[in-house]
């Protein structure tokens, strides 16, 4: 009995040993990898900062997005044209290197085909160089799908939201589908084609050559007669008309699809 108790014994023993020996295992394991993230992640960052064409691109993002905030959440991208030779020079700069946009005149605009004037600072260095660079920015923006003939109304149908270069767009555009939901083209709008304000406008209440009633009131005075429209009219907004039977045309508000108030 007592020789059993003592192989009992010594079983746990062993047991408890290998139980240490795994742990040691263990910890050694996570002890390594962790050590091989951290190396690699220090690489990733030493190979970052020593890469001039990396530190410019992200110098050249954030006077961009400070020149324009509206633009902190889009998509920047900034393509180099032939520089390699000059970020092969800088390369070889040792230590903290600093790199700074200069601003050459009030409106100069970082966006599209641009040079930038950047002043290189590192340990006995000092230097200005020209760098050219291609500045875009994407963001998802209203398309026609099909061509949009003048007059037609705009629908699911005829609009989709696509990515695109707004850096150089100067009239506005729209980036919401519904913004332009129920409107109507004022001009033949080619397929493809981003939609700018100018190309649209709301649909009107009535339209030119539509006859409507023409309510003339005044002090004691309330005169109703047929007449027609001049111009495309929109609701409680003034309208120009003529009045059967008269040749000039008067101006009045328009109130429903065929009544409008002139008052004198």
């Amino acid at each position: 009995m007592q020789i059993s108790m003592t192989k009992i014994q010594e079983t746990k023993n062993i047991q408890i040993i290998n139980f240490k020996f795994q742990k040691i295992g263990y910890c050694f394991l996570l002890f390594v990898c962790t050590l091989f993230l951290v190396s690699c992640i220090f690489a990733t960052s030493s190979t970052a900062l020593s890469d001039p064409k990396f530190n410019i691109t992200n110098v050249i993002k954030q006077y961009v997005v400070a020149e324009y905030p509206e633009w902190k959440d889009l998509d920047v991208k900034v393509s180099f044209k032939s520089d390699d030779k000059l970020f092969k020079g800088l390369t070889a700069l040792k230590g903290s290197v600093d790199y700074k946009i200069l601003e050459v005149y009030k409106d100069f605009k970082p966006v599209g085909n641009v040079i930038f004037p950047i002043v290189v600072k590192a340990k006995g260095f000092n230097k200005k160089i020209f760098v050219r660079a291609k500045v875009e920015v994407y963001k998802m923006v209203v398309v026609a799908q099909e061509t949009i003939p003048r007059g037609q109304v705009l629908n699911n149908d005829s609009l989709s939201l696509e990515q695109r270069d707004i850096a150089m767009l100067p009239q506005k555009f729209y980036s919401q589908v519904e913004d332009v939901m129920l409107t109507e083209a004022k001009t033949s709008i080619p397929k493809n084609s981003t939609i700018f304000a100018w190309m649209v406008k709301e649909v009107p209440l009535v339209r030119r050559g539509d006859e409507l009633m023409v309510i003339v009131k005044g002090t004691n005075l309330l005169v109703k007669r047929l007449g027609k429209a001049l111009e495309d009219g929109y609701l409680n907004q003034a309208i120009r008309i003529k009045m059967d039977n008269s040749k000039n045309p008067i101006e009045g508000v328009l109130i429903s699809t065929d009544e409008v108030v002139v008052k004198i």
